[in-house]
């Protein structure tokens, strides 16, 4: 009894041996498989499963004290299988100078059985990589094991005869269902790994199609809208009883449809290329200065007062230019949101080395829901918005190294705080 249970901790501990390399063989090498060299593919698929063999033979059963058996031909299967003949090779030089290392005539019968193995997987292996069925790959990984299993009994039938016996048979069809029971599991382990990264990356590629065709889509409208507007006045300028009075109305309101065209391709271009080209050193009082000129008759025409708390002396790397647009981007959609009478509050402050502006409007306020999808393609809490405008904030403010944090509630006005790494 004490004999059975030994046998069984001795198969765990090597199946648990296997799993492990395995695993990280999944983990490192499998996700990553198209981004190594072919010969790094090999050289660790080596490492691995030769590790394995090593620390699977360290953990034998010893029928008497020449021969030692374990589930060394496990991973020398898998490793050879998924590897190719060059790491069959390399596995079976590793697994037979480990063992004679070990000493014991079994030694010599285990060169017979894996010699005779490593012949039979160099047939087996380009039939193996060429199979696409999973189940079909499962079938031949799971005869390659019992073909490995078979010739070990052969070999010590037919060599060592001696140690045939009840113990010898009742441990042989043990060995015989725990080898494929692994090398089972473990090929379909990893197809289904195999399949299961294949799946994820296809999908990522899908969502970035899908993204790609939204925004097309979404540019495409926003851009045709003010173009036909203006192809529709300038059809109309060439009546000749038309009065100066009308043609300076129709030339205002062409002129106002195409800067709206543009202002959405500028948008969009911002956002998918946010590096930043024109480096400099900026003065975040000025900045913030220049942007109060601009923005403060918007929000008077809207009947919003801005306040400014700020410190002095803080400064900033980057690109005067797309600050201006993320910062008015910010204030712009604040006073928008402000129904009726409301207020701004601009704060400039230093924290822990970051510039800290925070931009505070008394508006409509956004929920949970709503904040969670802000800063994503075509989502605006706006009836005539794109979200292309959030987006470029948030491709700005990454592009300048920093961070943008949003606080809000509904009616009671929404925070963006965005930190910036303050120039040393």
């Amino acid at each position: 009894m004490k004999l059975i249970i030994h046998d069984i901790e001795t198969f765990l501990l090597n199946v648990f041996i296997i799993f492990v390399f395995y695993f990280v063989y999944l983990r490192i090498v499998e996700a990553a498989r198209k981004q190594w060299r072919y010969f790094t593919h090999e050289l660790l698929m080596t490492l691995l499963s030769g590790l394995a063999i090593i620390l699977c033979m360290t953990f034998p059963i010893k029928l008497n004290p020449d021969h030692f058996f374990d589930l060394r031909q496990v991973p020398f299967i898998l490793g050879a299988l998924y590897g190719g003949r060059r790491v069959a090779i390399f596995l079976f030089l590793i697994l037979i100078t480990f063992r004679f290392t070990m000493d014991g005539v079994g030694a010599y019968g285990a060169f017979l059985v894996n010699s005779v193995l490593l012949l039979c997987l160099l047939l087996i292996i380009p039939k193996f990589k060429n199979l696409i069925s999973v189940k079909k790959r499962v079938y031949l990984a799971l005869f390659t094991s019992c073909l490995g299993v078979c010739i070990l009994a052969l070999v010590v039938l037919g060599l060592f005869p001696e140690l045939t016996g009840s113990r010898y048979y009742s441990f042989l069809i043990a060995l015989f269902v725990v080898h494929i029971v692994t090398t089972t599991l473990f090929v379909v382990f990893i197809e289904k790994a195999r399949l299961a990264i294949a799946f994820t990356k296809e999908m990522r590629k899908l969502e970035k199609l899908k993204t790609v065709s939204e925004i097309a889509a979404s540019i495409s409208h926003e851009v045709r809208n003010p173009l036909t507007v203006t192809k529709g006045f300038i059809q109309l300028l060439r009546d000749p009883d038309l009065t100066a009075e009308k043609k300076e109305q129709y030339i205002k309101l062409s002129l106002d449809e195409l800067e709206r065209a543009e202002q959405t391709i500028t948008d969009y271009l911002t956002f998918a290329k946010p590096s930043l080209d024109n480096l400099q050193i900026l003065d975040v009082n000025k900045e913030l200065a220049y942007i109060l000129q601009v923005v403060t008759p918007y929000a008077m025409m809207n009947n919003v007062q801005i306040e400014v708390i700020k410190e002095n002396d803080i400064y900033i790397t980057g690109e005067s230019e797309k600050l201006h647009q993320c910062l008015i981007n910010i204030i712009k959609n604040g006073i928008e949101s402000i129904e009726d009478n409301g207020h701004i509050i601009i704060t400039l402050e230093k924290r822990s080395n970051k510039a800290v502006i925070s931009i505070k409007d008394s508006g409509i306020g956004m929920d949970e829901q709503q904040l969670k999808r802000l800063g994503t393609p075509f989502y605006s809490t706006k009836e005539k918005g794109t979200g292309l405008g959030t987006m470029v904030v948030y491709s700005i403010v990454k592009a300048m190294r920093g961070e943008i944090h949003v606080e809000s509630q509904p009616d009671e006005g929404t925070c963006f705080t965005i930190s910036l790494p303050i120039h040393q």
